[in-house]
């Protein structure tokens, strides 16, 4: 029997449109998705949201939407007829991409890695699907450089687990990204307010695959 969870398939899909369907959030994407190109995934692809900060000048081919949530795909289902690429919908996991070796150019995360349970196993199969050329481009919340802040986070982190599908505030995303096998080549840490601080201590960059990680690979 196929489990109906109304919050989860249906409120939360909801939820999350519209508020990253806010100029707040929309105006970060832009900066962040400036340098995609080729053939992109895009991890945590929520309802769609990004579409409209891609460029659209033709350095994107196409574009892979992973999602492990369906009420999400449904929403995403409707944005996607307007894209300025080829933009495919795939019901996965990041934990576990069911793609090749190798298979993008750029790979982009925006606010997914603080829901995923296990994120370095979620980042180091980015770097698999990534070329050793591809740039991994990411745009996150997590945890502030204030250790007072920080400390605010963590105790309230179990609270927003439950209600917002997973989300921990104080993930310390450079230092995840940099365990997954990744060289991060720029990072600017902001607070995008207005908002609560301890949801609001951005994390945007890009991260290339490791040297030695690629020579091994080789």
């Amino acid at each position: 029997m196929v489990r109906v969870r109304p919050y989860a398939h249906h409120v939360f899909p909801w939820l999350v449109d519209r508020i990253l369907a806010l100029p707040g959030f929309q105006e970060q994407r832009v900066p962040s998705l400036a340098v995609a190109r080729g053939q992109v995934l895009e991890i945590g692809f929520g309802c769609g949201g990004s579409l409209a900060a891609y460029p659209s000048g033709g350095e994107v081919v196409s574009l892979v939407g992973l999602e492990p949530n369906p009420g999400m795909l449904r929403r995403a289902a409707q944005s996607t007829a307007s894209a300025p690429f080829p933009v495919h919908l795939l019901r996965a996991s990041a934990e576990r991409i069911p793609v090749a070796d190798r298979s993008f150019d750029t790979v982009v995360s925006h606010w997914t890695v603080c829901s995923l349970s296990r994120p370095v196993v979620a980042l180091r199969e980015v770097r698999r699907v990534l070329r050793p050329t591809g740039r991994f481009l990411f745009l996150e919340h997590g945890r502030a450089a204030d250790p007072r802040l920080a400390r605010w986070q963590r105790r309230w982190s179990p609270v927003q687990k439950l209600v917002a599908g997973g989300c921990r505030l104080d993930a310390p995303v450079d230092l995840l990204i940099r365990e997954a096998g990744f060289e991060i080549e720029a990072l600017a840490r902001y607070d995008a307010r207005p908002g609560p601080r301890i949801l609001t201590q951005m994390y945007r960059g890009s991260a290339r695959v490791e040297r030695k990680a690629t020579a091994g690979a080789s």
